[in-house]
């Protein structure tokens, strides 16, 4: 039971997309995916200045409001969307893992509010729009799962660079411990070392001086 609930558990958490759209890697994906989303929220945020392209936001915004519809509120929508595809983009060169959980966040605000705000005018509006609008949830779902999928990609990465440097460290770290063992092992005084007996044979005998204990006294008896 335990080693089911730890491969389930691990299947989970480390779950993550190796191709976007069965086509390019993810990271090559997310890339295409930021730089459109800013292309598209630069070509909505012209369209709502001049007037020369309606966004789905804006069609959506008429409905509810009828005539007391606002520019502000959409191009803050967009203007909010511009600069988080430019974090996105950011995390990716840098491979910043922080600014991706920022994203990622944005990505699940911005999914719940999309369908809360769909959901109020989805009887109200045209076929070709509640398509479009479909579509818009399904590719911001998608995306998220690609950002989470890059996100786990990121973390083993830093896991398995991580683990050379602990397996070095700790074989330095007990390398170290074993030298300073063998230290203080080699501190500690031996006995002397005893002569055998071919030393003791080889040694140079030290001859013994006798000195004339009485020189003066014979000197005068050979005078007599």
């Amino acid at each position: 039971m335990g080693k089911g609930f730890d491969y389930v558990k691990d299947l989970v958490v480390n779950f993550k997309l190796d191709w976007c759209c069965w086509v390019i890697p993810v990271r090559i994906g997310l890339f295409i995916t930021g730089y459109f989303n800013i292309i598209l929220a630069v070509i909505s945020l012209v369209g709502i200045a001049d007037d020369s392209f309606v966004p789905i936001l804006v069609q959506v915004q008429a409905t509810i409001l009828d005539d007391n519809a606002t520019k502000p509120a959409p191009m803050i929508a967009y203007s909010v969307e511009f600069a988080f595809n430019v974090i996105l983009l950011c995390a990716l060169y840098r491979k910043d893992m922080t600014l991706m959980r920022v994203y990622m966040k944005y990505c699940i605000a911005a999914i719940i509010t999309s369908i809360m705000f769909y959901s109020m005018v989805v009887a109200a509006i045209g076929v070709v729009v509640t398509i479009a609008m479909v579509l818009s949830i399904l590719f911001q779902i998608y995306v998220l799962v690609l950002v989470r999928s890059i996100l786990v990609e990121m973390r083993l990465e830093k896991k398995a660079a991580a683990e050379p440097t602990l397996v070095m460290s700790t074989l330095l770290q007990e390398e170290q411990e074993r030298a300073e063992k063998e230290k203080v092992e080699a501190d500690v005084e031996a006995p002397p070392p005893t002569e055998t007996e071919a030393e003791v044979e080889r040694r140079p005998e030290t001859a013994l001086e006798t000195v004339d204990e009485h020189p003066r006294e014979e000197t005068t008896q050979q005078r007599e």
